[in-house]
């Protein structure tokens, strides 16, 4: 079937944005603007940096906040040099609060020197750790208060990797695809994916992040199935960020943001639904968080179709398997895929209305279309397993 593409034009975003948001004292608020790369975020990645130093709110620094790493000290030092390189000398500096003295939360100077933050830029490592640090058993911590606060009136928060998992209030904490499909959510010391209390910047779903690059498709399917869970996921792949204005957001970087929408779902069992709905958002293309409304860049153009034969991934979790696989049944005739997994099948379709576009054939990640946006997929993960 020839596919055909709607052509949309994107809004244009200047400027730090605010916005109304609910906190957890339950009254509106505005808030800055969030940042939230997928991790592997190259220093050449001046989009994404510059998304972040464009949002500060005030004259004070843009702090990196090292919390989620094993090496504090050295991951701080790192993204301070790279983040002072666009934003120049006594721009970007460092604020130390670690798992190694959790007590810094507390402490009186660190919490007046958060206080003085335009921004914060969280770093990689375990998202746990952050929340471990600034919501101890679930108690908001001095320092989380007044970054909270700094948000409210108009500061950036950003991070990468594990400072961008944390931001979700429901957030995906660890667990490999593979094992969220077979054991579903994970009890404590088993196997499956293990989702926890965020940080609840992020209010419009659970986030995800190394996504097409690790394979975490399945992880976040299970994630979204779960009748407590919120009901949307969010995967952003390595070197691009989802920039988050208010219910606008827009893809900036390297790669995409999986949007899965689970609202529909029917759901047959644990952890097994029919009927999830996937699109890729490629870099210029803005979402609505409100609708989950995908806008493409104005520049992009269709996807060419061809009759020629391809090749599906032997695994869907592989790394950058699910990219491929969309690539390639958006550039074929053939509409759905379908693969057997450990006691369960997985389907991918074409949904009604589905269109894929690119702003060039190559120069994507991993030999793929760059700007390459594609959707909607039907999604369904059953139980018992079925061939190709």
């Amino acid at each position: 079937m020839k596919k055909t593409l709607l052509f949309t034009s994107i809004l244009i975003a200047v400027g730090c944005a605010v916005s109304d948001s609910v906190g957890r004292d339950g009254e509106a608020k505005m808030t800055g603007r969030l940042v939230i790369a997928g991790g592997g975020l190259q220093a050449d990645n001046s989009a994404v940096y510059q998304s972040v130093l464009d949002a500060r709110a005030g004259d004070g620094p843009l702090c990196v906040v090292p919390t989620a790493s094993s090496e504090p000290v050295a991951s701080m030092e790192r993204a301070v040099e790279t983040l002072t390189g666009y934003g120049g000398s006594g721009s970007v500096k460092g604020l130390l609060i670690s798992t190694e003295d959790p007590s810094q939360a507390q402490d009186s100077s660190v919490v007046a020197e958060v206080r003085t933050c335009s921004g914060f830029f969280f770093t990689g490592g375990s998202q746990s750790r952050i929340v471990d640090v600034f919501l101890p058993g679930g108690d908001t911590t001095e320092a989380y208060r007044a970054l909270w606060q700094r948000w409210q009136e108009g500061a950036v928060v950003s991070g990468s990797s594990a400072g961008a998992a944390m931001m979700s209030r429901v957030m995906i904490a660890g667990g490999s695809s593979a094992d969220a499909v077979t054991h579903g959510v994970r009890l404590p010391d088993g196997d499956g994916v293990r989702i926890r209390e965020g940080m609840g910047f992020f209010e419009s779903g659970m986030l995800d992040q190394h996504f097409l690059a690790r394979g975490r498709i399945g992880r976040i399917l299970v994630s979204v199935l779960q009748e407590d869970s919120p009901q949307i996921g969010l995967g952003i792949d390595e070197n691009t960020a989802l920039v988050v204005d208010g219910d606008s957001a827009w893809v900036v970087g390297a790669s995409g943001v999986v949007v899965v929408d689970g609202r529909s779902v029917q759901r047959t069992g644990p952890h097994r639904g029919l009927g999830l709905r996937i699109n890729l958002v490629g870099a210029g293309d803005l979402l609505d968080l409100r609708t989950l409304t995908i806008e493409r860049e104005r520049n992009k153009n269709p996807v060419p179709v061809t009759e020629a034969s391809i090749e599906f991934p032997e695994d869907p979790f592989a790394r950058w398997a699910f990219l491929h696989l969309m690539v390639a049944l958006a550039s074929s005739s053939t509409q759905e895929a379908t693969f057997a997994l450990s006691e369960a099948s997985l389907r991918v379709v074409e949904d009604e209305g589905f269109s894929a576009s690119m702003t060039g054939l190559t120069g994507g990640v991993e030999g793929t279309p760059a700007g390459f946006s594609a959707g909607p997929f039907k999604v369904d993960l059953l139980q018992g397993s079925a061939g190709n």
